[in-house]
């Protein structure tokens, strides 16, 4: 149903376009892949992996939060980001979980305060979000059914359940042709792999579900924070994004952004 009312709307002309008017997202075939996802405000970090992404033909979408916030460099270099073919979203006004708004407000009131104004400002900086990543995968049906009236796609965070790994883990997994009809997608989260801190964030499981999804043609989202060797924040090395990127591109993986989803 996702599908059939976003092709009616492209062909009124009432998709989703970018800035400078062009068609955004939409296309009835979209290629098994991996969709890689990075959140906040790190845009010197983002920027710095640049060459990394150019190396092996990938792109990225960048969930920024906060964009009120954001200084005149970092505004430069997400227009950079954006011109060298990755995408922009929103990642809200405050990153405030939405379980904690909705504690004490309705869930237009939620929008009014954390979404709008993220949106509209993002806008204003010259950029045109398709999606947006929950705070803290924080989220309710009915947050996703306002959402989905501002963006195409939303997405949320998780881990593997019941101990198992990520290639076993159905949920992180769809097929091309069902992307249309989600419109909150589930991302696992890269931050800290190859810690051994977090020994069940590590790149093995990673290498095991990007082979998954290129033996039975899927798409699989992943996420993360930082791109940087000691943070701030939440983060992922740069050489585990390397690996990443050198594996999905050895098995013929398409590197899809938010804005190349139907």
């Amino acid at each position: 149903m996702r599908r059939y009312i976003w092709s009616m709307l492209m062909g009124l002309g009432l998709g989703w376009s970018g800035p400078g008017g062009e068609a955004v997202g939409g296309t009835e075939t979209l290629a098994p892949g991996v969709v890689l996802t990075f959140d906040d405000a790190f845009v010197q970090q983002w920027e710095a992996v640049l060459p990394l992404f150019a190396k092996y033909g990938a792109h990225a979408t960048f969930f920024v939060s906060g964009p009120q916030k954001l200084s005149p460099a970092q505004v430069e270099g997400l227009h950079r980001l954006a011109a060298a073919g990755h995408a922009v979203g929103c990642h809200s006004w405050q990153h405030l979980p939405a379980a904690d708004v909705l504690k004490t407000h309705t869930v237009d009131e939620y929008v009014a305060l954390e979404v709008t104004p993220a949106l509209a400002k993002l806008r204003e900086l010259g950029f045109e979000p398709t999606c947006f990543g929950y705070p803290n995968s924080s989220r309710t049906p009915e947050t996703d059914a306002a959402l989905l009236r501002l963006f195409r796609h939303l997405r949320i965070g998780g881990m593997p359940k019941d101990g198992k790994g990520l290639a076993a883990s159905d949920e992180f997994f769809l097929k091309p042709d069902a992307v249309a009809q989600h419109g909150c997608l589930l991302g696992k989260g890269m931050d800290y792999t190859g810690d051994e801190r977090y020994p069940e964030r590590n790149l093995p499981d990673l290498v095991a579900a990007l082979e998954r999804a290129a033996a039975q043609g899927e798409v699989l989202v992943l996420y993360a924070h930082n791109i940087a060797d000691h943070g701030p924040g939440h983060h992922l090395s740069p050489a585990v994004l390397e690996a990443v990127l050198a594996k999905a591109k050895d098995l013929g993986l398409a590197f899809h952004t938010y804005d190349d989803l139907p």
